[in-house]
């Protein structure tokens, strides 16, 4: 009876245990029962990405990957769909991105929102809801490093073509080239330095010579300046020969009017024919008296055409009239 009693009670024990144990493991996993359902959808590969693996959303974990199949319509595209906790901010500008969990090589989903599009993403599993998958950081590092590949596998080329046998010789031949040229500066140096070197004594002499046409200017100056001079003489007696001569031309037409004058006198008793006569007679003596004497002086200086007429003696109270009187 007693044994019994022992049983019963370790059966009890037992199934309190389980029911503990199956409380705890629950409360541990805290499972919450009002998840939704989204679907991912991928083109690039999802490889380390198995059911069970986390979905986390800005970091922050709110469900699990539940399947992982090929699209019945496009076998191009991979459908992930993930379960994750009612009231989850999901977007329509929500997007999802593999992303690899420590070092064992498995991946997790990891969502992320740029807030372009806030408006409410409903769960559905159509395509119009389907959540688009960008490509993996590790692909990305591989796309790059094949890029990095191919352009290194180009620049190879391009260099086995640049240094192929004829471009070595062409370049051998421009070396000699310059090298050829190098030589031809140094000798033209060396022909040139002599030169060179006579530069500052020809600067010196050119500074000398410039000096001395600078002293022959300022010594034909006084010359020009007499010139100048000689040449206002010149333009004076040309004037006075000018008025000279339109004196001699005032003598022909008084002529002419003594002739028309006395042809009138012939014909005219006019009381006033008589003075006229006599004004028109005495400037003709006059201009006759002018051009004897204009006559006289050509004669005895004919220079005066070039020099003009000679000053006179000064005379009282004219500069030099004393200086006259003492050499007297």
């Amino acid at each position: 009876m007693e044994s019994r009693a022992h049983a019963i009670v370790a059966g009890l024990f037992t199934v309190a245990l389980g029911i503990g144990v199956i409380l705890a493991a629950l409360w541990f996993s805290r499972e919450d029962y009002a998840n939704v359902t989204y679907v991912l959808e991928s083109q690039y590969s999802v490889s380390g990405l198995n059911p069970q693996a986390p979905v986390r959303l800005r970091g922050v974990q709110i469900g699990k990957v539940q399947n992982i199949e090929f699209d019945a319509a496009d076998a191009r595209l991979i459908l992930i769909t993930i379960s994750v906790k009612g009231g989850s901010n999901i977007t329509r500008g929500t997007t999802a991105q593999l992303s690899a969990q420590g070092i064992t090589g498995t991946s997790y989903v990891s969502l992320e929102d740029d807030g372009k599009n806030p408006a409410f993403l409903p769960p559905a599993t159509d395509k119009a809801s389907r959540i688009a998958v960008k490509r993996s950081l590790f692909d990305e590092f591989a796309m790059s490093g094949q890029e990095i590949l191919f352009e290194v596998n180009r620049v190879a080329k391009q260099a086995q073509a640049l240094l192929s046998d004829a471009n070595q010789a062409q370049l051998v031949g421009t070396l000699s080239s310059l090298q050829n040229a190098s030589d031809r500066m140094a000798a033209l140096a060396q022909i040139i330095e002599p030169g060179a070197k006579s530069l500052p004594a020809l600067a010196d002499d050119t500074r000398k010579l410039m000096a001395s046409a600078d002293n022959a200017l300022r010594e034909v100056a006084p010359v020009l300046q007499e010139a100048k001079t000689t040449l206002s003489g010149i333009d004076k007696l040309a004037r006075e020969y000018t008025q000279r001569a339109d004196a001699l031309d005032r003598i022909a037409k008084s002529a002419e009017q003594l002739g028309s004058a006395s042809q009138g006198v012939a014909g005219s008793v006019s009381g006033d024919v008589a003075p006229r006569m006599n004004a028109l007679l005495e400037e003709l003596a006059r201009n006759s008296r002018n051009l004897d004497r204009l006559l006289a002086d050509l004669n005895e200086r004919p220079q005066g055409l070039v020099f003009g007429r000679p000053s006179g003696k000064p005379g009282p109270g004219e500069t030099g009239y004393a200086e006259s009187s003492q050499r007297k």
